[in-house]
């Protein structure tokens, strides 16, 4: 026979063992009347245009650019070609120098992508300007730093428009 104090004690862990049993089970059981929502993020990756290189070993396009056309209409016919697909950021005539600015060029979901820009960069090369090179800058935020590289889509639209207008023929 037990004592009077083994008794109260085995009651008291009992009732206690019973009480987290039911908080267990209630707890289960709002659990599963009301689930946590699934936060999907946007995808992962970078668009398949982007290709990663190193900041040293920059990818671009030259161009020849078309016998008897003057500086200033080579920088004139350039400045529209980039106006034409984004904004002009540095425009230098004297140093045949044009920049856009960075621009978040992917659209997920409705909404610019962020983590992911481009640019454009041309430059005439030589004395006179008898080559052209184009760059398209991209970025794409990989964690807390920026993967390094190229938007190729961009590149041969910008050097294919460049061409036609200022390019040998």
């Amino acid at each position: 026979m037990l004592s009077t104090y083994a008794r109260r004690s085995l009651h008291r862990f009992s009732v206690a063992f019973l009480a987290t049993l039911l908080l267990g089970a209630c707890t289960r059981a709002h659990a599963r009347e009301a689930p946590t929502p699934v936060v999907r993020p946007l995808t992962s990756n970078p668009p398949s245009s982007f290709q990663e290189t190193t900041s040293d070993a920059r990818i671009g396009r030259v161009i020849d650019v078309r016998d008897g056309l003057g500086k200033p209409a080579a920088f004139k016919a350039a400045t529209e070609v980039l106006a034409d697909i984004s904004s002009v950021d540095v425009s230098d005539p004297h140093a045949g120098f044009l920049m856009s600015p960075w621009k978040a060029s992917v659209i997920r979901n409705g909404l610019p992508d962020l983590r992911y820009r481009t640019r454009v960069v041309i430059r005439f090369l030589g004395e006179n300007w008898n080559q052209v090179s184009v760059r398209a800058e991209a970025n794409w935020q990989n964690g807390d730093s920026w993967d390094v590289g190229v938007d190729g889509k961009l590149l041969a639209r910008v050097a294919d428009e460049l061409r036609d207008q200022i390019g040998k023929r």
